[in-house]
């Protein structure tokens, strides 16, 4: 009737696979802009340390891969990438960073009119943003995070130690300390992160038992009236535009007064619970709806199902319900619980109310006809005097 609501689990692995998608295209959105700024910062250099071709071929493979990220989130749903493809890119995109990163240093290192030092402040500014984006884009997976952090941070700490070989300990500390407060950040984001989905899987959860409850009967587990009203009129809808037969069947447990008033309330609900499970087996295909339409009354929605067909499943339901052996000691057709039971054909041009009319009419006529028993018809206006068909 309802899907079931995804479990924890599988909300996490959902959510972990949206969140790295749009990981992706933020970061390579910021990659962009990050190597925008480098090449304006470097043409308006007064003393240019690179060349424009330099500058470029340093540049265009970043620029390559972030402008193919975007071009693959941006026209697919999330839902289609995989996540190991996401995760790949993302590290694709880092080691292409590094490569940047690494010949620009390389190339201005040797020049002193950055000033001392110099090229160490570009490699610090660069990684440092580096880290800090790759940290936050793969937060929910960590051995990924520590796979992209670890080598950004090596970087700097190796262009440190060339830059100042003297003084190994402020280098070292940076290392641990990033990495500790990156570790740390990690943990506590991915508590926050996996609370929302918990509450989420709550909510639906609580939102699918609330929907259980307006739609389906609490003792017998079948639909309600108002969940069968409801179909009824979409189903007939549905017959309406595709011409296929539609035909209903109303079922009343015989006697049942005498059954509670003898054998008491709780003998008289397990006997609806046990006809409720025989109407479930019988109405067993997808679209078949079993409900308890009231009281000790019971109604099945048949689509594409003419009136030779749901004869059929009467006859079956009256044979199911025998080889059940329901007891009712109290019952004038014998010791077993026996139902009445309505079968009616909807008609082109008839609304719900004209077929419920009718078939209430036809099980009306199976109790008047000694009950035990169904009378079969085709459904006609409620202003007609009598439903016309073959009984």
């Amino acid at each position: 009737m309802n899907s079931k609501p995804k479990s924890f689990d599988e909300l996490l692995v959902q959510e972990t696979h949206i969140y790295l998608c749009r990981s992706v295209k933020w970061t390579a959105y910021l990659s962009v802009f990050l190597l925008v700024a480098i090449f304006i910062a470097t043409v308006l250099q007064k003393n240019h340390l690179l060349t424009l071709p330099d500058l470029l071929v340093l540049e265009m493979p970043t620029l390559c891969i972030a402008f193919f990220g975007l071009a693959g989130i941006l026209y697919r749903q999330p839902e289609k990438h995989r996540m190991g493809l996401v995760l790949a890119y993302l590290l694709v995109l880092e080691v292409a960073w590094i490569y940047f990163v690494v010949g620009h240093y390389w190339l201005t290192s040797s020049y002193d009119l950055m000033g001392a030092h110099g090229a160490l402040a570009a490699v610090d500014s660069v990684t440092d943003v580096l880290v800090f984006t790759f940290a936050i884009s793969l937060f929910p997976v960590r051995r990924w995070l520590i796979i992209s952090v670890v080598p950004l941070l090596l970087v700097n700490l190796v262009t440190r130690l060339i830059e100042i070989p003297e003084n190994p300990i402020f280098a070292l500390t940076k290392f641990v300390c990033l990495l500790v407060i990156i570790i740390t950040g990690q943990k506590v984001l991915l508590q926050w992160f996996r609370k929302a989905i918990l509450r989420d899987a709550e909510k639906q959860q609580l939102l699918q038992q609330f929907k259980r409850m307006a739609l389906i009967d609490g003792l017998t587990e079948l639909s309600n009236r108002r969940h069968f009203d409801e179909v009824l009129a979409l189903e007939i809808k549905a017959a309406e535009r595709t011409g296929d037969p539609l035909s209903v069947i109303l079922l009343d447990v015989d006697f049942f007064k005498r059954l509670n008033d003898s054998q008491g309330h709780s003998e008289g609900d397990r006997a609806l619970v046990r006809f409720a499970e025989v109407l479930h087996g019988v109405a067993s295909r997808p679209r078949d709806l079993a409900a308890r339409y009231g009281g000790e009354e019971f109604a099945i929605i048949l689509p594409d199902t003419d009136l030779d067909g749901a004869r059929h499943i009467a006859e079956q339901i009256r044979v199911e319900l025998k080889a059940a052996e329901l007891s009712h000691p109290d019952s004038t057709l014998g010791d077993y619980v026996t139902v009445s039971q309505g079968v009616c054909l909807w008609q082109p041009g008839l609304d719900a109310c004209d077929l419920l009319a009718s078939v209430d009419q036809l099980l009306y006529q199976s109790k008047s006809q000694g009950r035990d028993r169904f009378s079969c018809g085709i459904a006609k206006k409620e202003a007609d005097d009598e439903v016309v068909g073959p009984i």
